[in-house]
């Protein structure tokens, strides 16, 4: 990449001008090996802050920084003896990111607790209520250019208990069915329609099939890890792989979700619609 700039406050993002990406943890991002041309932002300081804005009997609702990871959200929260947020644990991230991407797991969506969010557009600040965003499964219906720097979130101070012990119940799950030893860029493709995306991967033989130092997991075909050694190249060889495969043998056209940027080989990518 050209530049990387760390942006703690508003009057340092709006100097930054020109965007090429805004960068939340990568967790769920795939760039090339060559890099970025352009500026990539990771937003730090002020973004990274968390407030309770409101409080109404049960319901309380929080602005939270962009760049504040999900972890530490929801850490936050527990401090607070405040729930509502259970669908981000375990989901790798920032708060931006995943308003970005409608993040969620088997517990929920973030859509499902936004109240609102801040961004910066063209140099001039925005505010977006939930019903003016046409969220969707793992789609956040973000401007294009409107660089997210907070969302209003509603928490809330009943049945916190019984949450934790789904949320525990949620990760050990997630631990004992997902490589999460391994580095990766996250789930690969959204589940379709009745379906799982790793279930099909599975179904056509690929679990553990390796392309350089990248490899499709052996415990979860819809993840792809680097083994040692592994370039963004082979990584996206076994995306491409995998989705030609699944749509060859069983019909289906497989959606990513791993957020792909920069320039690749066109006959890697992107994927046929």
């Amino acid at each position: 990449m050209a530049r990387f700039v760390v942006v703690d406050t508003a009057e340092e993002l709006a100097w930054i001008g020109e965007i090429e990406l805004l960068l939340g943890n990568g967790s769920n991002l795939l760039a090339p090996d060559t890099g970025l041309p352009g500026t990539v932002v990771r937003l730090g300081g002020e973004f990274r802050a968390l407030d309770v804005v409101e409080e109404e009997g049960e319901s309380v609702v929080i602005r939270a920084g962009a760049g504040l990871h999900n972890s530490v959200l929801l850490s936050r929260l527990d401090k607070l003896d405040l729930g509502g947020l259970g669908c981000l644990a375990g989901v790798p991230g920032t708060v931006g990111g995943a308003v970005a991407m409608n993040a969620g797991t088997a517990l929920g969506e973030i859509a499902d607790r936004l109240v609102a969010i801040e961004g910066w557009i063209e140099g001039r600040s925005l505010h977006l209520s939930r019903q003016e965003l046409h969220m969707s499964y793992r789609h956040g219906d973000i401007p294009p250019g409107l660089v997210v720097t907070a969302a209003f979130l509603r928490a809330s101070r009943d049945a916190v208990a019984a949450e934790r012990e789904r949320v525990a119940q949620h990760l050990q799950r997630r631990k004992a069915t997902q490589p999460l030893e391994l580095p990766s860029c996250g789930s690969v493709f959204r589940n379709p329609p009745g379906d799982h995306a790793g279930r099909l991967v599975e179904s056509v033989g690929l679990k553990g099939h390796a392309i350089g130092g990248a490899r499709i997991s052996e415990r979860h075909g819809n993840f792809i890890v680097n083994g040692g050694g592994a370039t963004a190249l082979d990584v996206m060889r076994c995306i491409r792989l995998a989705w030609d495969t699944v749509y060859r043998e069983t019909g289906v056209r497989l959606v990513p979700e791993v957020r792909v940027v920069g320039q690749w080989p066109p006959e890697l990518w992107p994927l046929p619609p």
